[in-house]
């Protein structure tokens, strides 16, 4: 069954993006959560900046957006094409969208902070939210100053999904990785 006669609820399953020997995926329980900090209707235009495995921008896709994403990295080759996503091996540094305007702009991973962010701020109409996944306290510090500084607003939350495994007879909870989400809004 191809994932457009699927429902959009519940999102993706994981195991659709992983084992394509890529960073990821950002897993289903924070693409529902990092995408409800977006403005998203059907036609919306969204830039990813990092593309990973994809499991953002097929969300994306499914609900009816229309995707540019980037990556550096050569992998972006394996990543499944989706109707409306548009897929671009490049560094966020040296991206140009003059005559483009996102209503969305999400930052799953990069190298390049404040370029992306840059970016983010310069491509993003207003009112547009830009949302980005953080993995680690020194990013955090960061980006924390760097959408401040730029959006001149900044929220965050800290995520953590805890699944129950079956072992014999019981459940055992597993934490999985921690995760921050921020998100602002161009005003």
């Amino acid at each position: 069954m191809s994932y457009h006669n699927r429902k959009i609820f519940p999102f993706l399953d994981d195991e659709i993006f992983e084992n394509l020997d890529i960073p990821g995926p950002t897993k289903q329980e924070i693409r529902v959560i990092s995408i409800s900090k977006m403005n998203i209707f059907p036609g919306c235009k969204t830039l990813e900046i990092g593309t990973g495995t994809g499991s953002v921008s097929a969300e994306l896709d499914r609900l009816g957006c229309y995707v540019i994403s980037i990556d550096k990295n050569k992998y972006i080759e394996k990543i499944s094409h989706f109707n409306n996503v548009e897929y671009i091996q490049a560094h966020s540094a040296f991206m140009s969208y003059r005559n483009s305007i996102f209503d969305n702009v999400f930052i799953g991973g990069t190298e390049n902070l404040e370029d992306s962010i840059k970016l983010a701020h310069q491509t993003l109409k207003y009112g547009g939210k830009i949302v980005i996944n953080i993995f680690t306290l020194e990013t955090l510090s960061k980006i924390q100053e760097l959408v401040s500084s730029i959006f001149h607003n900044f929220n965050v939350l800290e995520v953590i999904i805890i699944k129950g495994k079956n072992i014999k007879n019981h459940t055992m909870f597993l934490a999985q990785n921690p995760i921050y989400i921020a998100y602002a809004v161009k005003s």
